[in-house]
């Protein structure tokens, strides 16, 4: 592949006329597809560019894209930015040649993905994510402070991506600032994008370092992302994951080796996300301006939800989203977020009749610009949805709108992004209202991709009133679609004639059509119909001409899809009459991005069908997956049904009331199972998770998380209080112990015991292996000598016996360990002895960091994560949405802090024992209390484990307290702990002691409860010259009166 160096000849003199711009002399601009649209603008829709040694042609007026998008003579080109992309992303299908083997290989494995059924699949986990963008726009939103839009809409697509993709959990919105990967991959979108530019002779060794840390830690997270799936045993295919290591080619059998999954991750964590980002922060921009469009984008959604601030959308929810469809769409036509794609010519042509191009040639369409052709009217900069509904799509080439790039090498997600897209801009517009207080200005930031740059919106929550005023002020956003075929006319019978028959025939690789016939014959069923659903295939060579046939095909290429290729053979070959009589209707579903193709196949079969004598029932319908595919079919199956009522309806059934149709199950909720009965034995409730994210810095080697659990009605606490969890055991670790027992996780056992078993098993009910290894038994306590014993007797090896019997004392490792260590005990315990060798899993308690005079109905905890820690590693692991089985548990009476109170007040942490003192402070603030009150409190520091410093520094600024940190690294505030700093305050702190302070500690019980102590006992010493033993008198009289307690832990 080349760029290009027109050379005009005297057959195509026209040549030279194509503009050339050297912009060698100042080079490429920050913002370069930018720069290329003003060079459009000055020289036209066809230019040459010339950088350094490099010339390109650039294009964007319609007639030429419609020939460059001519796959016979076109294919997709690698320019030179893709060909810098493929340093960190390698053959991954945005990066691939057309002639690497694994472009094709992956093609066809990861097209599956992109299914409608697997879209469906994606919808939980987008809605997921979708929860948390709106949580965290509730917590701004009651703030009063802005949002930063694309931020936000970054951390939300990359933790979709990374959800539904790859079953990985980025938690964007569980952090402070962006995730290292989004950082690290912008860097290296912009070292792409910069490397074009460069300066012959120029060092950038500086930048290529950077780069390759980068591109490094880019592949460290994908190794890391493989890994979890890998380590959690799950072999299905129903994700991108999945597939990449688990499918095999459909028609040779090959899979995809290591390497290329790690370059299809990268380039789909890439791709999955950073465009449509830039997409949605462009489409809430022109609704932040446009208000007319935004109310009606309010209105469809009002009328889709109603009053309700927080729907649950239906994954067919957002097929009827079609105004919301269409702001995106217009979105992307002003500011498509891949701005530009490159075409190769397959062979020596002449595009638009003047530019001879050899083979190999590259020529790079500019999006935006076509995007402003003259076939959008003489406005095009006017940000108008109007464009896209399907009357204006119908008459507008196909080609006239490429945000997806085109041909077989257009982007395979964009369903994904259209569906995420649509459902997050509908439940934003309808939670809010948006307040462009800073009167923004679009500024468009390029890292490849575009999205504007510094855009920021305030918030306030939308009201029953607001959208009822809404809906007075304006018509429907979108009226429902209406059939001619279902429009006021006879009536008709509820139910066709006994013994009528269907057969629904498609033709499909990937499911999509098949999925379209399983549900027309779902609702053929409830009229009356038999129906009959199978490949187009199985009926090649002869239709049935006693029952109605429709059918539902798609092309691939232009060509009859793997189940339909000898039914199409048949229809081109058969003789006249062939089908003579046979009733019959077609359903096309294609791509219109595919314009040279699209609805090739189904055409072929439905002017076919007809030509060989069968009978139309109705006029063929086109589908089109880029435009209102669920519309079409939702309006197809209704037209089907008029047709068929019309046709073979029962007249005895005419006016009768036709009953609801079934559902295809009953369900009904089974209460008193063993998550209930676990909750019993312990009296905990179900609190859910609303809000999670890390207090530390990134990788801090003790990370510390702060979580946020709304309280079950009725339940209420007191500042100080505890919450006791039960936690639950990692996955990895059950995946473990299930080895190691040599059992399998889906077994399902029945307990049965006499009164006296432990009432924290479930007994007399079934239970899987997997729910009795996570939720009930404790896999990594330290084992006991009776548990050694009891392995002992039941190891049938000989020197693992003697091993375990000459055991250390010492010996760390967990029971779990020993099991594991010693394979001959797998398979050799029974479960009577596995379930008297591992005990009940106990709950933990946590200090609550939270104060119910701010907010009574959640209750935060600040949890420390310990290495193998059970019930810390499970808290660490909740996100929003999440519940667990908890209880509130008061704590001493003597621990609490009352705000009024007068004496002065000395609170002494480290680490998460600030947790009871943040909501003390939160009560000071509550009561306006500025008597003494001073924190210590033990970190790393400033800005590594400081928690909650913003809060804790404006609370001082109001009076509430005088904070003193102690930094251990690096010292200062005198010392490195705080039992060091509390020695060098002793001047000012004694006087309070004398006055009735009261002093209250909290935190590590092996070594800051400890220092502490000995600190106010040298403290007593010092001032009194009293020997040691009156100090410890001294220090217990304290406690015994209430002025000295803690609430520390051990371990």
């Amino acid at each position: 592949m080349t760029d290009m160096i027109l050379i005009p000849t005297d057959a195509h003199p026209a040549a030279a006329d194509i503009p050339l711009v050297d912009i060698s002399g100042g080079g490429l601009t920050e913002t370069p597809i930018q720069q290329s649209m003003e060079l459009a603008r000055v020289h036209g829709p066809v230019f040459r560019r010339r950088l350094n040694e490099h010339e390109h042609l650039f294009v964007s007026s319609l007639d030429l894209v419609t020939e460059l998008a001519d796959e016979t003579r076109f294919s997709k080109g690698i320019s030179k930015i893709l060909d810098y992309v493929r340093e960190f992303a390698g053959d991954g299908l945005f990066t691939a040649y057309n002639d690497e083997p694994n472009w094709a290989k992956a093609h066809d494995i990861l097209m599956p993905a992109f299914a409608l059924g697997s879209m469906r699949t994606y919808h939980p986990a987008m809605l997921r994510v979708a929860r948390r963008v709106m949580d965290s726009w509730d917590r701004q939103a009651a703030r009063g402070a802005a949002v930063d839009v694309a931020d936000d809409m970054t951390r939300m697509t990359l933790d979709t991506i990374g959800l539904a993709g790859f079953g990985f959990d980025f938690d964007s919105f569980g952090r402070s600032t962006p995730h290292p990967f989004v950082e690290a991959m912008v860097r290296c979108l912009e070292w792409s994008m910069k490397r074009l530019g460069r300066t012959p002779g120029g060092d950038y060794s500086e930048q290529d370092q950077e780069f390759e840390r980068d591109s490094g830690y880019l592949a460290s997270v994908v190794d890391e992302v493989i890994a979890a799936r890998t380590k959690s045993g799950d072999t299905s295919v129903d994700d991108l994951l999945g597939l990449m290591l688990g499918a095999a080619h459909p028609k040779d059998g090959t899979t995809l080796d290591a390497a290329n999954i790690r370059n299809q991750v990268i380039t789909f964590l890439i791709a999955g996300h950073e465009t449509t980002s830039g997409t949605l922060s462009f489409a809430l921009y022109h609704l932040l301006k446009d208000p007319t469009a935004l109310r009606l984008a309010q209105r469809e959604a009002d009328e889709l939800w109603g009053d309700t601030p927080d729907p649950d959308p239906t994954f067919e929810d957002i097929g009827k989203l079609r105004f919301t469809r269409q702001v995106l769409s217009e979105a992307l036509r002003l500011w498509p977020t891949a701005a530009a794609f490159t075409r190769q010519a397959r062979e020596d042509t002449l595009l638009g009749g003047r530019v001879p191009l050899r083979a190999g040639d590259l020529v790079t369409v500019l999006t935006p610009m076509l995007h402003r052709d003259p076939a959008w009217g003489d406005n095009p900069e006017l940000f108008d949805p109007a464009r896209f509904t399907p009357e204006a799509e119908a008459a507008r080439s196909p080609h006239a709108y490429k945000p997806f790039g085109t041909g077989e090498r257009a982007c395979i997600g964009r369903q994904f992004a259209l569906h995420e897209a649509t459902m997050l801009l509908a439940l934003l517009v309808h939670r809010y209202r948006f307040v462009d207080g800073a009167n923004y200005q679009l500024r468009i930031k390029e890292t490849l991709t575009l999205k504007p740059h510094g855009f920021a919106l305030s918030l306030i929550p939308r009201t029953p009133a607001d959208r009822a005023l809404n809906r007075a002020a304006l018509p429907a956003a979108s009226a429902g679609t209406t059939s001619e075929a279902a429009e006021s006319g006879p009536e008709l019978p509820s139910r066709v004639r006994q013994g009528t028959g269907l057969l629904l025939l498609h033709g499909t690789n990937y499911g999509t059509c098949r999925e379209f016939a399983e549900r027309l014959a779902a609702e053929a069923t409830a009229l009356g119909l038999a129906t009959e659903t199978a490949p187009l295939d199985a009926h090649a060579g002869a239709l049935p001409k006693d029952r109605p046939v429709v059918i539902v095909a798609a092309s691939y290429n232009g060509r009859p899809t793997d189940d339909a290729a000898r039914f199409v053979r048949w229809i081109e070959d058969a003789e006249p009459g062939a089908a003579d009589g046979v009733p019959y209707a077609v359903l096309g579903v294609g791509d219109r991005n595919w314009a040279a193709t699209y609805q090739r196949v189904p055409t072929l079969i439905d002017d076919r069908l007809a030509a060989l004598g069968a009978e139309r029932l109705l006029p063929r319908a086109e589908a089109d997956a880029s435009g209102e595919l669920m519309g079409t079919v939702r309006e197809f199956a209704e037209n089907l049904r008029v047709a068929l009522l019309e046709r073979y309806g029962d007249p005895e059934t005419v006016g009768a009331t036709v009953p609801p149709a079934e559902a295809a199950y009953t369900v009904t909720e089974i209460t008193g199972g063993p998550r209930e009965a676990l909750a019993a034995c312990h009296g905990l409730m179900e609190m859910t998770v609303t809000e999670a994210r890390d207090l530390t810095s990134p990788g801090h080697p003790r990370p510390k998380r702060f979580l946020r659990l709304a309280l079950p009605d009725g339940v209420t606490y007191r500042t100080g209080d505890h919450l006791t969890v039960l936690p639950a055991n990692d996955p990895a670790v059950v995946a473990r112990a299930a080895a190691a027992l040599g059992v399998d996780l889906d077994t399902v056992l029945g307990i049965h015991a006499p009164g006296t078993a432990p009432a924290a098993l479930p007994v007399n009910r079934p239970l899987s292996v997997r729910e009795l290894l996570t939720h009930y038994v404790e896999l990594g306590a330290r084992p006991t000598r009776d548990q050694i014993a009891l392995l002992v007797a039941h190891n049938p090896c000989p020197p693992e016996r003697a091993a375990l019997e000459h055991l250390a004392a010492d010996d760390p490792r967990p029971l779990l360990g020993l099991i594991e260590d010693h394979p001959a005990l797998r398979g050799a315990l029974d479960w009577p002895t596995v379930l008297e060798l591992l005990p009940p899993l106990r709950p933990r308690q946590y200090s609550v960091s939270s104060s119910p005079a701010r907010d009574p109905r959640h209750a935060d905890l600040m949890v420390a994560l310990n290495p193998g820690g059970t019930g810390s590693g499970h808290l660490h692991s909740l996100r929003p949405g999440d519940t667990v089985l908890a209880r509130v548990q008061p704590c001493r009476e003597a621990f609490r802090i009352a705000p009024e109170e007068p004496q002065p007040v000395i609170m002494i942490a480290a680490g998460t024992g600030l947790a009871p003192f943040r909501g003390a402070v939160r009560d000071r603030l509550t009561v306006r209390q500025t008597t003494t009150a001073i924190l210590y409190f033990g970190c790393d520091a400033p800005d590594a484990d400081f928690l909650h410093a913003d809060e804790l520094r404006a609370a001082e600024r109001a009076g509430a307290l005088s904070l003193r940190p102690a930094f251990s690294a690096p010292a200062e505030g005198g010392g490195r702990f705080v039992q060091h700093r509390i020695a060098a305050e002793a001047d000012e702190l004694w006087p309070l002691l004398e006055a009735g302070a009261r002093v209250y500690v909290c935190g590590d019980g092996n070594r800051m409860a400890p220092g502490v102590r000995a600190a106010f006992r040298d403290l007593y010493a010092r001032r009194t010259g009293a020997p040691a033993e009156d100090a410890e008198a001294w220090l217990n009289r304290l406690t015994a009166e209430g002025r000295y307690v803690e609430d520390v832990y051990a371990g």
